[in-house]
């Protein structure tokens, strides 16, 4: 490289070139003689003013950079593609380390959080510490199924697509177009659905598509392919219910793992209808009714019976009430209509015909849910144990009846691992001034209390109903505050909610959940010893056996990872769980089908099942770049004898202009 340096600096040295360009301008235009040696010196001499050096360069080649980047996100986990990625990696490496001058790195492309694979996105992250005078090309190993491809490529090199199947694949996809997240128990909701057959001309083809909640099937039709049908989902419970639908496969097709599609449909309970029904009055009224009326979707009922229907009284009925109750239709048409009976310290004593509390002990077998608390009156003789009622009670009264030591309440072992009374469990609970003494006959005693540790809360499965008893009437002073306060209002809802079968309270009771792409399995049971390992099945049917371990009384715990799209089912003791993996990368799951489209005309297409890995120096451009390590400048014109030439020219310029001749 030559570079100028005028010794004098460049405004003398424009100086001076003027003046000569002028003196032998002017000589040109006179046609005086010796012009041409005028113009051979100043020439020179302008030269050597101009300070010319040779600057020598001493360099060090850097290496061409070629950058591989693998796709690695969950489609490319399928069809063994990960694996023959992998294959054409170590491939290129092999390649690469016999090739002098040339640095390669791999690019790993992690699944995306939303939107498909940013293949381009991670590899301009790669390009920024890669100087672009040496990059030699970019390879991609990849499915193909691309979401951010350029217009034009960022950067000026080669790239070659290597794509990780044998050539263009099929692809039958269920998509969910829109998905209830609520839905009222008892009532239907709607869901859309549409099936999508990637690589195949088969618009309105009728293809079988079933739908099933918490894995019982609810619907079951033909569906046109391309075409958005809707689907109609009984809401069966509350709480959350894993719905699924699914397609049959297409022959040929790369995967199954979108054929089917799965949401959380959440049942909620528009209204619970509650028939409170108090004895005498007492303080127990008010706890209830502060539990009832906290809930804005329970309807409450309550009254209280003080006499027989067919008793006189002793006054106007105008005084009496302004509307007879409708006692009759309540206790015989209407009892199912409730979702819960509660008795507050209620005796027959003939206020209720037996006939009305047969049906209520009916309406308990047929799947309704009863609530007894009891005070001195279920010792008595009008007690309801004497009644039909008795049939469907979980507790009968034994001597000696009515124990008034103060006593503070227990949970007992097997309360401790049940989810309605395990949260009190441990706690130093207020004392009690009251409770009936009585004999377990069916369910579970969750906590006890008194000197002889008598029942005080028993929960029962009758029939296909539920029945719970508090044997005492004290429950109240917890509501009290001070050194009387209790858990009495949480306590109260657990019992209740267990009553109407909330899902979490159930203590047999196994849940399934996905989050951050892992699925944790909660499993709650009552017995004393550990739960079997739960049975895991994964989307694409395979089976995984997981350990579980005690994380409190009865409740055990599980995770592993559940990136798989779609419905994972985890079983254990004869039940089940379903799970959903989060749609927050549906794109990358719609079409699994490996295809060169999304990346056509980004450079080379080679597909690597049907042909072997390229010579990579054929897919390179080497750039040969040098890095300098240092400079040398050496004087193009020696200034001595330069500068005598110069003058020798000038002189023999005068010496023509005054006729002399040379």
């Amino acid at each position: 490289m030559i570079i100028f340096i005028p010794p004098l600096g460049w405004a003398l040295f424009g100086g001076i070139a003027a003046l000569a360009a002028a003196a032998v301008l002017l000589g040109l235009v006179t046609r005086a003689r010796g012009v041409l040696w005028r113009l051979a010196g100043f020439g020179l001499l302008l030269g050597i003013l101009s300070g010319p050096l040779l600057v020598q360069q001493t360099t060090r080649p850097l290496p061409d950079v070629v950058l591989v980047a693998v796709d690695q996100s969950q489609s490319m986990q399928i069809a063994g593609r990960a694996a023959l990625a992998q294959a054409a990696l170590a491939n290129l490496q092999a390649q690469a380390a016999k090739l002098p001058g040339l640095e390669m790195r791999v690019v790993p492309v992690p699944a995306a959080d939303a939107g498909g694979t940013s293949l381009f996105a991670v590899l301009g992250q790669a390009l920024a510490d890669v100087p672009p005078a040496q990059l030699a090309g970019v390879l991609a190993i990849t499915d193909g199924q691309i979401s951010d491809v350029p217009q034009t490529l960022p950067f000026m090199a080669p790239m070659t697509v290597l794509l990780t199947a044998k050539a263009e694949e099929t692809d039958r996809e269920l998509r969910l177009v829109a998905a209830p997240a609520y839905g009222l128990v008892g009532k239907d909701d709607s869901l859309q659905l549409e099936v999508f057959d990637h690589g195949v001309a088969d618009a309105g083809l009728l293809v079988p598509v079933g739908v099933a909640e918490d894995g019982t099937q609810v619907w079951q039709g033909m569906v046109p392919v391309g075409q958005v049908v809707s689907v109609n989902v009984p809401v069966r419970h509350a709480g959350a219910a894993v719905v699924v639908a699914n397609v049959a496969a297409l022959p040929g097709e790369v995967s199954t793992v979108n054929d089917q599609v799965a949401f959380t449909l959440n049942g909620i309970t528009k209204k619970l209808d509650v028939l409170l029904i108090s004895g005498n009055p007492n303080q127990s009224e008010r706890s209830w009714r502060l539990l009832l009326k906290s809930d804005p979707a329970v309807e409450l009922v309550h009254f209280t019976i003080l006499r027989t229907p067919g008793e006189v009284v002793d006054a106007p009925p105008a005084d009496v009430a302004l509307v007879p109750f409708p006692v009759a239709q309540l206790f015989d048409t209407d009892i199912t209509k409730f979702n819960l009976i509660i008795f507050d310290e209620f005796d027959s004593n003939g206020l209720l015909p037996p006939q009305y509390l047969a049906n209520i002990a009916k309406y308990v077998q047929g799947g309704g849910a009863l609530l007894v608390q009891v005070g001195p009156e279920f010792a008595g003789a009008d007690s309801l144990a004497g009644t039909p009622l008795a049939a469907v009670l979980p507790a009968t009264p034994v001597a000696p009846g009515t124990v008034t030591e103060p006593f503070a309440p227990q949970v007992t072992s097997i309360g401790s691992r049940h989810p309605v009374t395990a949260p009190v469990a441990g706690m130093a609970l207020a004392p009690w001034a009251r409770l009936e003494a009585s004999a377990p006959v069916a369910g579970d005693v969750l906590m006890t209390g008194g000197p002889d540790n008598w029942p005080l809360l028993v929960l029962a499965s009758e029939a296909k109903g539920r029945v719970g008893m508090l044997l005492s009437d004290q429950l109240w002073l917890w509501t009290k505050g001070g050194s009387h306060d209790g858990p009495a209002l949480p306590l109260l809802r657990r019992v209740v909610h267990w009553l109407l079968r909330e899902p979490a309270l159930e203590p047999e009771f196994l849940a399934a959940k996905i989050s951050d792409g892992h699925l944790g399995i909660i499993r709650q049971t009552l017995a004393a010893t550990s739960p079997g390992p739960a049975t895991v099945t994964s989307p694409d049917g395979h089976a995984i056996t997981l350990p579980l371990q005690q994380t409190a009384p009865g409740v055990y715990a599980g995770e592993l990872g559940a990136a798989s799209p779609s419905v994972w089912q985890v079983t254990e003791g004869g039940l089940s769980a379903y799970a959903a993996v989060s749609e927050a990368n549906a794109q990358e799951f719609q079409d699994l089908a490996a295809s060169a489209m999304p990346l056509h005309g980004v450079g080379r297409e080679v597909w690597l099942e049907r042909a072997p890995v390229p010579d990579l120096a054929a897919m390179l451009k080497r750039r040969g770049a040098v890095q300098v390590t240092g400079t040398r400048d050496v004087p193009l014109l020696p200034p001595l004898p330069a500068m005598l030439l110069a003058l020798a020219l000038l002189a023999a310029g005068w010496w023509r202009e005054r006729g002399g001749r040379l």
